[in-house]
């Protein structure tokens, strides 16, 4: 095929070569992949290129094993001899071989990237992390080597789909108080099935029919599907388009049948009554047999008589945005009081605040410690709305390239780090919070793994080249610097995505702990080997949303910037308490 690739395969085979990067190639998309190459010269150029700069990154910390890596995969590689579309044997051309040999070569040395990126970063003495790198590696190779008969065309048919469970999204919360014990929901959280219960405040609930319920406390629902909820307690407004015609909702045993309108409905434990506002509902069940409501009616579907006037304490959507609003300013103001105690503090190493407008491409360090610089914004960083919609800014990392650039002299005794961030994905094997430049001795690095688990590590000797046993068969890895990296259980996953979370680590030397927080709650906490104790911290020339890498050997870099929003980022020196940890999400909250 000497045709010039059509947008659309240029499209997939970049999505392609992104997830050998990422190391997320199925099966199914290597066949494709090997196709793409085998058939178009222009698509093995562009992959050919792709590859020389991604694997430029291994020699910005130069590795044993992506010798090795390449050494085992060309054996293994070299053993793989490729068919036709149809499944017959052809003899191949001379084009054929060269792309067969290139194409090999390429998937080899881009899986020895992949394998140099995960082991880089792993904790070197947990033997379940070492467990999980080695399957990491063994997924990879699968995916470079699945067997090439019988080859057809994928096109239109992507790799298995990631899938989510739940019926609706929680759009707002006012004054919402949740169950002791219970933790409470966040707006953007999926509507999953079951109980969803408050004790008091309105909650704003959007189904994915399109129909949207506006509840106030005390209640306790049913979520059954998409279509459908039934309500034990609480005083409701149902919003329900033409698009939702049919929603249900089931009460004192009878289902209330939405005909495309807008009706108000009450549930307590001794009554039961309904008001059309606009529109017409159905009544079925519990004596009644289609009954149809229009505007104005009104009916008592429970034992008890009706109470005319109960549509004046139902809960109206315009009200609760409203309310929404005065709520935001008030969360606002508060959050800024917070910062501008903070500034004071003598622990306090640096304070970047988006809620007020960054100048110039800067963002001020509100810190009176005078250690750090302000953060100098770099490349595509695109100032967006923040946490306080309407009235403050964060910082968007998402393109390739975006980064805070800072300075922070001095020498410390730990380390608190805590922000506000909004992340879309996790599309980097690593996805940066906080990272010093050249990782040398004291320095930090506070990221995300692709698999959603916050990462903190502190560099303890940059000058040892550290080898780990990979079994009797198989040479050790090698990593340049003596390190340990934290691991919290994973946190993140795509029903997150977009919802503001507040992330904390605490590095506490002096008592040989490392404790990882999310939105306040501690979610890890780990000891400090004795053999990874440092006390003399540093910070230097660092970055906020990516990584600087200012003495690597080639132009290239490591793709690390963070896909989200950072609004705050806070370091002292000194390890917070839980308390104010939990303090800072509070005051700082959105919700």
């Amino acid at each position: 095929m000497n045709q010039p690739l059509t947008n659309a395969e240029i499209a997939e085979l970049d999505l392609l070569v992104d997830r050998v990067l990422e190391q997320t190639l199925s099966p199914l998309d290597a066949r494709r992949l090997n196709l793409l190459l085998s058939q178009s010269p222009e698509a093995l150029r562009r992959y050919q290129q792709t590859l020389d700069t991604h694997l430029a990154l291994c020699e910005v910390f130069p590795s044993g094993i992506f010798e090795e890596t390449l050494r085992l995969e060309a054996q293994k590689a070299a053993s793989v001899t490729p068919s036709s579309t149809g499944g017959a044997r052809q003899q191949p051309t001379a084009w054929s071989r060269i792309a067969q040999s290139v194409a090999v070569l390429s998937i080899v040395g881009l899986v020895g990237f992949v394998s140099y990126q995960i082991g880089r970063n792993s904790p070197p003495t947990n033997a379940a992390t070492g467990t999980q790198r080695s399957q990491a590696i063994q997924s990879v190779d699968a995916a470079a080597t699945v067997p090439t008969e019988n080859l057809q065309p994928e096109v239109g048919f992507p790799r298995q789909e990631a899938t989510l469970t739940g019926h609706g999204i929680l759009r707002q919360s006012v004054d919402v108080v949740w169950p002791a014990g219970q933790p409470p929901r966040r707006a953007g959280s999926l509507l999953q099935p079951g109980e969803l219960s408050f004790d008091a405040g309105v909650a704003v609930l959007d189904f994915f029919s399109g129909a949207t319920l506006v509840v106030a406390g005390p209640a306790r629902l049913e979520i059954v599907s998409d279509w459908a909820v039934t309500v034990h307690q609480g005083r409701l407004e149902a919003t329900v388009p033409l698009t939702a015609r049919g929603f249900v909702i089931k009460a004192a045993d009878t289902e209330i049948i939405d005909l495309g309108t807008r009706f108000a409905l009450e549930v307590s434990s001794n009554k039961a009554q309904v008001a059309v506002l606009d529109g017409e509902i159905m009544l079925r069940g519990n004596g009644f047999s289609d009954n149809r409501l229009l505007t104005g009616d009104q009916a008592a579907i429970g034992s008890e008589p009706l109470e005319p006037d109960f549509v004046s304490a139902i809960p109206r959507l315009t009200e609760t945005d409203n309310r929404g609003v005065t709520e935001i300013r008030k969360r606002f103001e508060q959050a800024v009081q917070l910062v501008k105690g903070l500034a004071d503090d003598p622990r306090l190493i640096a304070c970047y605040s988006a809620l007020e407008d960054s100048h110039a491409r800067r963002l001020a360090n509100l810190a009176i410690t005078g250690l750090a610089s302000d953060a100098q914004l770099i490349g595509p960083v695109e100032i967006v709305p923040g946490r306080f919609p309407n009235l403050s800014k964060g910082l968007n990392f998402g393109r390739p390239g975006s980064r805070g650039r800072v300075n922070i002299a001095g020498s410390f005794t730990a380390y608190t780090f805590a922000c506000w961030t909004k992340i879309d994905s996790l599309r980097h094997t690593y996805n940066a919070l906080f990272l010093a430049d050249g990782y040398e001795n004291g320095e930090p690095h506070w990221q995300i793994r692709h698999d959603g688990r916050l990462m903190f590590s502190v560099m303890v000797d940059d000058s040892r080249e550290v080898s780990y046993p990979r079994g009797p068969h198989r040479p050790p890895l090698r990593d340049a610097g003596f390190h340990r990296v934290y691991f919290s259980e994973p946190f993140w996953d795509a029903s997150m995505n977009g919802r503001w979370l507040h992330l904390a680590v605490v590095y506490d030397p002096a008592a040989r702990q490392v404790t990882q927080y999310l939105d306040g709650r501690e979610v890890c906490r780990e000891e400090i080997p004795d053999e990874y104790f440092i006390a003399d911290l540093r910070i230097g020339a660092a970055e906020i949303g990516n990584w600087g890498q200012p003495f690597r050997k080639t132009p290239d870099f490591a793709v690390r910037n963070l896909d989200g929003v950072i609004d705050e980022m806070i370091i002292f020196n000194a390890a917070l308490p839980a308390a104010e940890i939990h303090n800072l999400y509070q005051r700082g909250s959105p919700q």
